[in-house]
């Protein structure tokens, strides 16, 4: 192999690697974005059990539930 081919394989290389870097940034980032939006769920799913409770007045009680 020459030098070319060298210089030309390592720019490669260093482009995949490159592309894998910014797609596995992509991908930390959305799996972040996924579970605070899940959480955000399961808060308003918790909240609308507890209000819709009708048996136990749990308004009285958590501060929370009046926001």
């Amino acid at each position: 192999m020459n030098d070319e081919e060298l210089i030309r394989e390592q720019r490669q290389r260093n482009r995949h690697i490159r592309d894998a870097t910014d797609i596995n940034m992509q991908h930390a980032y959305e799996i972040k974005r996924e579970s605070v939006a899940r959480h955000a769920r399961a808060r308003v799913q918790i909240r609308a059990e507890v209000v819709d409770n009708r048996n136990i007045d749990y308004k009285s009680h958590m501060m929370w539930l009046r926001r």
